[in-house]
């Protein structure tokens, strides 16, 4: 019920656009050192961002990492909004590193969960290709769409998983 809390709150803050520009601003010092500003590719061109905040991104990111710890749950929702509203990178940016993220860590967890035999390669193959195809997809649509309705998709999709834990928790369904 916790994190359903959590969830719905960070459905809140994420549906509201920043108050400051997501790619303006100096770098932070750990951000220059780490080399982490970058751009991305809207349909005008690439435009530059510059990383903020790192310190209070790193203990955020841990808090969102001690959390799928303790809960068995994804935190992509936490680390979303502590890259787009502590780190001020632009929301389509914090999307796609939180997915690669997922990508990275599902990755390592796979081989160690193959190799002890708790996947099943006949279940678990059609839901790749599923993912795949579904990942693709949203890669490419994901260049010409508009920033402040990705925001709203994700944030009722957040809202939504939020309402969920916490039925399940007042219901006893977990």
């Amino acid at each position: 019920m916790i994190f359903g809390l959590v969830l719905i709150h960070s459905a809140y803050l994420s549906s509201r656009t920043p108050g400051t520009e997501a790619d303006g601003g100096v770098s932070d010092v750990w951000a220059r050192r780490l080399r982490l500003d970058g751009s991305y590719p809207p349909p005008a061109g690439p435009k530059t961002y510059h990383v903020q905040a790192v310190p209070v991104g790193f203990g955020l990111m841990f808090m969102a990492g001690a959390l799928s710890g303790l809960l068995g749950i994804g935190s992509g929702a936490i680390k979303v909004l502590a890259m787009d509203r502590a780190m001020h990178l632009p929301f389509k940016v914090s999307t796609t590193t939180s997915n690669f993220m997922i990508g990275v860590t599902a990755g390592a967890s796979a081989g160690v969960y193959l190799n002890r035999g708790y996947i099943d390669p006949g279940l678990a193959m059609p839901v790749m290709l599923g993912v795949l195809v579904g990942s693709l997809a949203g890669a490419r649509v994901l260049v010409g769409a508009r920033t402040r309705l990705l925001r709203i998709i994700f944030s009722l999709v957040i809202l939504l998983l939020g309402i969920e834990m916490i039925y399940n928790g007042l219901t006893g369904r977990l």
